[in-house]
């Protein structure tokens, strides 16, 4: 520093935490300007960003009384590229014109091209991966113009870059390419760089306050970015008579030699310097601007209008670097602990959600008091803004909704999504469910619709494309024609879109706007959201979309997300004036009486930097650049200046929607200093959890068992449906007697139902038109399944594995024929009989007739049959009652005696390949077991027992009375199983 007795004294002030920054700066400035309330309108504030204004315009307010005339407020701190520079640096005329600034979607683009132009191979990159990597380029072209590192250094350190690894030489060498070019290409365009442009507007506005020494009183306040111009700026403003600088959070109390232990220190070794991560303190960025301010610590003074904090020594303490650490064993307690402080651990962060509400709604009992939530999780900041709604509070997230997440952008997803999943039915629903399709006066008619092609769509997909659902809903078993008229004008209006792949981007985008504005009656356009989305869609239409290409549909939904990955939709004004939910850059300048800090988990708050893709570490410590951890420093600074509010909570949760979580190292800092002395919340996790628990405890749901009358039980019964009558008797109460049908997922997976339906549809025309010729089947099937309707993944993971058994199937029934003379005598044909004078129906696979005369009743399986044991147990009676209604002569064609009976299965069999037969009979006698023999009386035998005990008994239709043979759980909701499941076995036992 310069002798101070003859160089200017700085006019730099603190705020020490616990006060709030833009109150007391307020207060400062209206003291300052006397009884003249005109002279409050003379004084230039220079503040970080356009929400700091805000803060401090709400400060000004607070503090002042109605009519008052504000300050100039001026935006010039850290660079927001979603944020216009205050405009009042615009006019100014430096030496050389001041381009404009390039768009930041026009910048993106061009960085985009540069990327695929230098990419190295013959492979291009996807268009979202170029979009992502020109996204990082141009973060690094920021941080190198904001430290104004000239291009050229790159280049100087060539011989040094060799050193490192492959894949970081590589990148190096397409930096070098990339920068020259880019800055060419903005030259040309007569444009700029954001970072580049505001530091001529920075430099310009220094000249302008060092010629100009009696100009109006300039405040430069809450400003801590390092940036080298705007530490020229703030160090011009302090040395003015009438400037002033006032900075947060300055650590005065903090011992020198540990100061001294925040500059950053290289060794000697020769390239690039390793340094100590001490970027990672709170106090780091502050020092560093100071130092390029060319301003010691001891020239700060406090700020006349704010109060140190008696209580501010153990947050200094708890951010210390971990060397000091070894002192915090001999502090006194009074400097382990925190008073105003407490904490809390939820189980998930829907109860950790459930539990700030309750805090928050505590808080506001109190008449004035300003209580704001902190969190760099917008997922839990939402919850909280939910749960309330729940007394009517309206909240304000300041840090803003994701484009994509709000009403209209999550539209334009769907129409993105409905391109790629080539008009799956789930993706088809999806746009049509949407709250702000036909959201006017024929919304109820729509919704009719709706729900009736729901029902339509369940199942498995079968084919791709519109024209795909049109063929579904013609062919269905009882085909609605007016759902079919409205099918067929949704599907005019979303044609265009089918025709999207393969065509260039802009044409694609011009089509899902079309679409969206007539889904909407424009209404996607409309509202804070819509109008952002406007906008964005706007600036991207505008812009050479050429580096994009043709679309291609399996990577069109990454390539759209990348693309307005960075928009942001801010809440309007009109929640609640005591209550405000920040981020960590919307709280800095923020406090109130009770502050909330939540979602200190680690990977949340301090959120862990993404690497940089085109500079290896050592290069940018290098360059003197700001390292990866530079922002883990700034959420430590976030986190100690909400430590000095008046009361503090700080909460996490053990689990989040990925999975259990890890504590934040702030919060596991602040337990290993205070231990016991760190309160905790108990009663509010109590107080959550009884918000919604029920005013008195309900009886827990016992296991049903259904008794219907006489004349409802008398219901025809299928072979199959003896397995859950006797299984799972409420199963079968609900699907016959009750006649609920079982809804299929929409786009299900393939089911072991729809495979046995594709099989027997193939092995029925093989029967019937091929007359079981061998060669004959296997191209049948490829046929049936490799036809251009048919869904793409159900072509690639089925068709090999059922062409597989099919084969297999063809190869068994030759040999048979060769070697034991059978013949193929029916397949696929329905029959009835009478048990107990109830009708037994039933369709049999097929029924082959040996060389001596008897029948063979053969059912194929995609999986595994049932099991020995199974059977035994008098279930899987299908093949047995098929052979009582071939001896019955109930089966057309066939006659004769069931003697032999086989499950064809086109599973893997032992040996790894496709296919296996087995029988379903006992080889023994004894206890009672099936033989071949009986097996038929043995099926008509449990059949009968069956019927007489539920069609025609009184016996309880109880659920699960045999679990272990109840192989589906199609109706356990109904039977609110999970309940009384377990707890139910416990009783039994009991008594």
């Amino acid at each position: 520093m310069a002798d101070k007795g003859s160089a200017p004294r700085a006019h730099v002030f603190n705020v020490p935490l616990g006060n709030d920054l833009c109150d007391v700066t307020a207060q400062w400035i209206l003291q300052s300007a006397g009884a003249d309330p005109l002279a409050i309108s003379n004084n230039i504030l220079l503040l970080p960003n356009n929400r700091a204004i805000k803060a401090m315009t709400e400060a000004f307010v607070r503090k002042a009384a109605p009519g008052m005339l504000l300050p100039h407020m001026v935006a010039v701190g850290d660079m927001q590229l979603d944020e216009a520079l205050g405009p009042m640096l615009d006019p100014i005329q430096a030496g050389s014109a001041i381009w404009p600034a390039i768009a930041s979607f026009e910048r993106l683009m061009l960085l985009a091209k540069l990327v695929q132009d230098h990419q190295p191979g013959d492979a291009p990159l996807s268009p979202a991966e170029a979009l992502r990597l020109a996204r990082k380029l141009a973060e690094l072209i920021d941080a190198l113009e904001v430290d104004l590192v000239d291009f050229s250094q790159i280049a100087d350190i060539e011989t040094e870059a060799k050193e490192l690894a492959e894949h970081w030489q590589s990148a190096y060498a397409r930096l070098l390419q990339i920068l020259p070019t880019y800055r060419s290409a903005l030259t040309a365009r007569r444009l700029m760089g954001p970072a580049e442009r505001r530091n001529h507007l920075l430099a310009a506005l220094e000249l302008r306050l060092a010629q100009n020494v009696d100009t109006a009183p300039v405040i430069a306040v809450g400003i801590t970015t390092s940036a080298k111009a705007v530490a020229r700026l703030l160090r011009r403003v302090a040395l003015m008579p009438t400037g002033h600088v006032i900075l947060p959070g300055v650590d005065l109390g903090m011992p020198d030699a540990r100061w001294d232990d925040l500059s950053p220190s290289t060794d000697d070794s020769p390239g690039f310097g390793r340094r100590r991560n001490v970027e990672v303190h709170p106090q780091f960025h502050l020092k560093h601007l100071l130092e390029l301010m060319g301003i010691d610590r001891s020239e700060i003074d406090i700020l006349p209008t704010a109060r140190p904090k008696p209580d501010a020594a153990p947050i200094s303490e708890i951010f210390c670097l971990p060397e000091h650490s070894i002192y915090w064993q001999d502090l006194p307690p009074l400097r382990k602990s925190l008073p105003h402080a407490k904490w809390l651990e939820a189980e998930d962060s829907a109860q950790e959600a459930k539990a700030i509400a309750v805090r928050i709604r505590g808080a506001l009992e109190v008449a004035g008091k300003r209580v704001a939530l902190i969190t760099p999780d917008r997922e839990l900041a939402v919850r909280v803004a939910g749960q309330l709604h729940r007394w009517g509070i309206e909240v304000d997230d300041s840090a803003g909704i994701p484009l994509l997440q709000t009403p209209p952008g999550t539209l334009a997803l769907a129409l993105v999504d409905v391109i790629w999943s080539r008009f799956s039915a789930s993706s088809i629903l999806a746009i049509a469910k949407h709250p702000l399709v036909f959201a006017g006066a024929e919304r109820l008619a729509w919704l009719d619709h709706v729900r009736q092609l729901d029902l339509a769509l369940r199942g498995t997909a079968s084919g791709i494309g519109l024209s795909a659902i049109t063929r579904r809903l013609q062919t269905a078993r009882k085909p609605n024609t007016d759902l079919i008229a409205w099918w067929s004008g949704v599907a005019t209006q979303l044609a265009p879109l089918e025709r999207a792949d393969g065509q260039p981007f802009e044409h694609v985008l011009a089509s899902l706007r079309d679409v969206a504005t007539a889904l909407t009656d424009g209404g996607i356009w409309r509202g804070a959201s819509g109008r952002e989305l406007t906008q964005n869609w706007e600036e991207v239409t505008a812009s050479d979309l050429s580096t994009l290409g043709r679309v291609d549909a399996t990577g069109l939904v990454a390539t759209f997300k990348e693309i307005f990955s960075g928009a942001v939709v801010r809440p309007p004004y009109g929640g609640h004036p005591r209550v405000a939910i920040y981020g960590l850059l919307e709280a800095r300048l923020q406090q109130a009486d009770y502050l909330i800090c939540s979602g200190l988990n680690e990977g949340t708050w301090p959120q862990i930097a993404q690497p940089d893709p085109w500079l290896a570490p050592a290069i940018r410590r290098h360059l003197k650049l700001p390292t990866l951890d530079r922002n883990i420093g700034l959420s430590a600074h976030d986190l100690a200046t909400a430590l000095g509010a008046q009361e503090v909570l700080l909460t996490r949760a053990r689990r989040d929607r990925g999975g259990p979580t890890v504590a934040s190292r702030f919060l596991l800092r602040i337990k290993a200093l205070m231990g016991e002395a760190l309160a905790v919340d108990d009663a509010l996790l109590g107080w959550a959890d009884a918000l919604d628990r029920p005013e008195r405890k309900e009886r827990f749901a016992e296991r049903p068992v259904p008794m219907p009358n006489a004349e409802q039980r008398l219901v025809s019964l299928s072979v199959t449906d003896f397995d859950q009558l006797k299984s799972d008797p409420y199963s079968f109460y609900a699907k016959r007697i009750l006649g609920l049908p079982v809804l299929e997922k929409v786009d299900a997976e393939p089911s072991y139902a729809w495979r046995g339906s594709l099989v027997h549809d193939i092995l029925e025309k093989w029967f019937t038109h091929d007359n079981c010729a061998v060669d004959k089947l296997v191209a049948r099937a490829d046929a049936l399944l490799a036809q251009e309707a048919s869904d793409p993944l159900l072509r690639t993971l089925w068709q090999p594995r059922i062409a597989a058994g099919l084969r297999w199937v063809a190869y068994e029934t030759k040999r048979l024929m060769a070697e034991e003379g059978r013949v193929v005598a029916v397949a696929e044909q329905p029959g009835t009989v009478h048990i107990k004078g109830i009708a037994v129906r039933g369709r049999v696979d097929r029924i082959d007739r040996t060389a001596d005369g008897d029948l063979v009743i053969i059912d194929y399986k995609t999986g595994k049959p049932p099991s020995p044991k199974q059977i035994n147990a008098g279930f899987a009676l299908q093949l047995g009652l098929i052979g009582y209604m071939a001896e019955a002569l109930a089966i057309k064609g066939v006659s004769g005696t069931a003697s032999h009976f086989e499950y064809w299965s086109l599973a893997k069999n032992k040996a790894k390949d496709f296919g296996f037969i087995a029988v379903p009979t006992s080889t023994r006698a004894a206890d009672n077991k099936p033989e071949h023999a009986n097996f038929v009386a043995f099926a008509v035998e449990q059949a009968e027992a069956a019927i007489g005990k539920w069609i025609l008994g009184n016996t309880p239709f109880t659920a699960k009375l045999h679990p272990e043979f109840a192989l589906y759980g199609d109706y356990d909701q109904l039977m609110r199983l999970q309940e009384w499941n377990g707890r139910q076995a416990i009783i039994e036992d009991a008594t």
